[in-house]
């Protein structure tokens, strides 16, 4: 909900250029933030009383039974997402709000003060616990950030608020059980904080960037899975069950929380669980959904509600703690790929400065040595021309070793030919050489490709054909580079050996793996005893531009 506060446009602020002659622009840049302090402060209030009254609303008529309180996670939400400086600005346009809805009933103000000491104080000392331990964007990213969540952000307030809410409902003499009170709301706070909160930071920061960056098939499978969480819920709790009878068909919304959690990470699971909740305490305020045996109604109210509540908590916290764990081997994934990539492309650029220098210095420098050995075989006499053609020759040769090693180092001919052409010429150039017979075949590609795609895509290629000529005794091999799918294939195939003690895991097969790896790609290794090999390098197309 907020601190993105901080960043919303004011439509009503004028260009500096055009303020009137008594007002300075320093003026106006201290006017600017007020105005967002003061929008972010309101929109924190009207979700406060919105939340209220939902909680209200989903409150069984006649007792002070909880079902589901919002206003509190939406204030440790707002508290999480906005800088420290505004907490307190929260606080004050909070209070109104609270005041308009608890007054409506016949509630006193010192009791409603005392509800509304309960609602901040937890909040306000969960997200100062939270802000002291953990940043707050990463606080759901890690495991280590979850359990600081479970901690600060659930327990420790939960408990505080429950304890101050039960006793200031107690004073009122609507309800005479302190243990039943504390019980449902303590489960209650924990629901509505173990679920809402994740999913208000997670989505207010990352909604946007979600949408842009989903590939066309998300929008559908997360569609899919609302639909599945919501229709399953509703078979499962709309149902009348008989008292002591609890279905085991109760937790068949697992296995789709398991699918949100893994496709969707923390942001997935806890909309689930707001769908299950909202579906599940709407047919239990209604008499429907699992309980157990009971004496009374009132008994079996309280009964449905905690089992509804006991059900979210066993669900959620173990699929919260999967999230927490896949989030974070995604991003120290990401982190060792990116790293994996800047380690190459730093090889990459030490290999192209070497073989710049090998071209420019080293050749130069041998090209004026046979030149000035041309000169003396031209003034000589017949006796000393014996000896400087052999000069010269070695120099030739010196010069041809230089300019192939240097195209070894770094492929000059990607960078002018384009990697197709580049593809061609190093199969034709490769089989020239070890006698090899080498097909090629290369489909037309992406004109943006990027460099480093075309030198680490050719590098494969390099490798791959090496390794045939050196280890594998084959007479063929093929090399095929294709678009199709959304990717952009290369494949090399030979008909030699196969996998053998002498061609396991060699240093070839793991350099071609991190050239692929570092652009994102999947490489995959087919063979088998005299079968010949065929190595798969993969990229994705949209990765890439």
């Amino acid at each position: 909900m907020l601190g993105r506060a901080a960043t919303f446009p004011f439509f009503g602020l004028r260009k500096a250029s055009e303020l009137p002659k008594g007002l300075s622009k320093s003026a106006t840049l201290s006017v600017a933030p007020f105005l967002r302090t003061s929008l972010s402060a309101l929109l924190v209030a009207l979700s406060y009383y919105a939340g209220s009254e939902l909680g209200f609303f989903l409150k069984p008529a006649h007792t002070e039974i909880a079902t589901f309180w919002p206003p509190s996670a939406i204030l440790l939400a707002a508290f999480l997402l906005a800088p420290t400086r505004m907490w307190w600005v929260f606080l004050l346009m909070v209070l109104p709000a609270h005041l308009l809805v608890q007054l409506q009933d016949d509630t006193s103000l010192l009791t409603a003060l005392g509800w509304f000491i309960a609602n901040t104080c937890g909040a306000l000392l969960g997200a100062a616990c939270i802000r002291r331990l953990k940043k707050e964007k990463t606080l759901f990213d890690s495991l280590e950030g979850i359990i600081i969540f479970l901690t600060f952000g659930v327990l420790l307030p939960d408990l505080v608020k429950s304890f101050l809410s039960a006793l200031a409902t107690l004073q009122t003499g609507r309800e005479s059980n302190y243990w039943m009170l504390w019980t449902t709301r303590l489960s209650s706070n924990f629901i509505s904080n173990l679920i809402l909160v994740p999913t208000i930071v997670i989505f207010w920061r990352n909604a946007i960037s979600w949408l842009r960056s989903a590939k066309l098939a998300r929008p559908f499978e997360a569609g899919a899975l609302a639909v599945a969480i919501v229709g399953v819920s509703f078979l499962i709790f709309s149902g009348e069950n008989q008292a002591g009878s609890i279905p085991t068909a109760l937790y068949a919304p697992l296995p789709l929380l398991f699918w949100a959690a893994v496709r969707f990470g923390l942001g997935g699971l806890s909309a689930s669980l707001l769908g299950v909740a909202s579906v599940s305490i709407w047919f239990a305020i209604h008499g429907r959904g699992p309980v157990g045996p009971s004496a009374t109604v009132h008994d079996m109210l309280v009964q449905r509600i905690v089992s509804i509540h006991s059900l979210l908590i066993v669900s959620g916290l173990p699929l919260m703690l999967v999230a927490a764990l896949i989030a974070e081997r995604r991003c120290s994934g990401e982190t060792l790929r990116n790293t994996r990539g800047k380690l190459i492309f730093a090889q990459e650029q030490e290999c192209h400065r070497i073989a710049r220098e090998l071209q420019e210095d080293i050749t130069q420098r041998l090209t004026l040595m046979s030149v000035s050995v041309d000169e003396l075989r031209a003034a000589s006499n017949a006796t000393a021309t014996q000896p400087l053609n052999r000069l010269y020759n070695r120099i030739s040769d010196a010069f041809n070793a230089t300019l192939h090693l240097s195209n070894t180092i770094h492929p000059f001919m990607v960078e002018y030919l384009g990697l197709a052409r580049a593809l061609i010429r190093l199969c034709r150039d490769t089989g020239a050489e070890s006698g090899l017979t080498i097909n090629c075949s290369v489909e037309e590609l992406p004109p943006d490709l990027p460099p480093d795609v075309s030198h680490r895509l050719f590098r494969v290629a390099q490798e791959a054909l090496q390794n045939i000529i050196q280890s594998s005794d084959a007479k063929t091999a093929a090399v095929e580079l294709r678009v199709g799918g959304g990717r952009m294939l290369l494949r090399i195939a030979d008909d030699g050996i196969g996998v053998s003690s002498q061609r396991g895991e060699s240093m070839g097969l793991a350099y071609m793996r991190e050239q692929t790896l570092s652009l994102g790609g999947a490489f995959n290794v087919m063979s088998a005893p005299g079968r010949g090999m065929v190595i798969e390098a993969s990229v994705l197309i949209k990765a890439l531009t």
